[in-house]
C-alpha cells in the first residue's frame, strides 16, 4: 500500500541548477569589454567605407564622363562643390549645353574636399574632358583646381600636369583620384600617390 501512496508525488524540494550573481556579473563584464574594443574599430571601418565608397563612385563616373565626351564629340564638365566643410560634396556632369550627362552625385555627410595634408580647399573643383577624351587645362577650367607632379608635390596646374582631386573623412583617412594628362582616370589610397 504505501507504494501506491507515493507513486504520483514527487520528491519536493528539488535542486534547481542556475548562475550565481557573481558569475552573471562576470559575463556581463566580458561582453561589456568587448562592446567597448568592438565600436570604436567599426566606427572607424565605416568611416574608411564610405570614403571609399564615394571615392570609386566618382572614379566610375569620371570614366564614364570620359566616355561620354568622346561619344558626343562634346566637351564634358564635371564640377565638385562644398560649400563649406560640414556640408556634403556634392558633383555634377554636364555638356557644353549645360543639359546633364550623368545624375548629379552627393556624397555622405562626414566627407571633405581637401588638399593632400587634410587641409580644406576652394570650391568648386572643375575636371572637364574634351571631344578627344584628353582633359581641359586644369588651370582654364578653375583657378581652385589642384594638379601634381610625378613626385606628388602640389605645383600650378597646367595642361603638363595631372589633376588631383583629394577627400578625407572625419578619421583623417586621405584618398585622391588622379586624371593624368592623356585622361586616364585612377584613384589610390593616399592622398600622396602618383598615377
Amino acid at each position: 500500500m504505501s507504494i501506491q501512496k507515493n507513486a504520483g508525488r514527487t520528491a519536493p524540494f528539488q535542486a534547481v541548477g542556475g548562475f550565481t550573481l557573481i558569475e552573471m556579473m562576470v559575463a556581463v563584464a566580458i561582453v561589456g569589454a568587448l562592446v567597448a574594443v568592438a565600436i570604436p574599430n567599426y566606427l572607424d571601418w565605416n568611416s574608411k567605407y564610405k570614403l571609399k565608397d564615394a571615392v570609386v563612385n566618382l572614379f566610375g563616373n569620371l570614366q564614364l564622363a570620359r566616355m561620354s565626351a568622346m561619344n558626343q564629340n562634346t566637351t564634358v564638365t564635371v564640377t565638385i562643390t562644398q560649400a563649406a566643410s560640414t556640408n556634403p560634396v556634392g558633383v555634377t556632369f554636364t555638356d557644353a549645353a549645360g543639359a546633364a550627362v550623368l545624375p548629379p552625385m552627393n556624397f555622405v555627410s562626414g566627407l571633405s574636399l581637401t588638399n593632400a595634408f587634410g587641409a580644406s580647399v576652394s570650391s568648386p573643383q572643375v575636371a572637364q574632358f574634351a571631344s578627344s577624351g584628353r582633359p581641359v587645362n586644369p588651370l582654364t577650367s578653375s583657378s581652385n583646381n589642384l594638379c601634381i607632379t610625378t613626385s606628388g608635390a602640389y605645383t600650378t596646374c597646367s595642361s603638363a600636369y595631372p589633376q588631383a582631386l583629394n577627400f578625407k573623412n572625419t578619421a583623417g583617412v586621405n584618398y585622391r583620384i588622379v586624371i593624368t594628362t592623356t585622361g586616364k582616370v585612377s584613384w589610390c589610397y593616399s592622398g600622396s600617390c602618383v598615377q
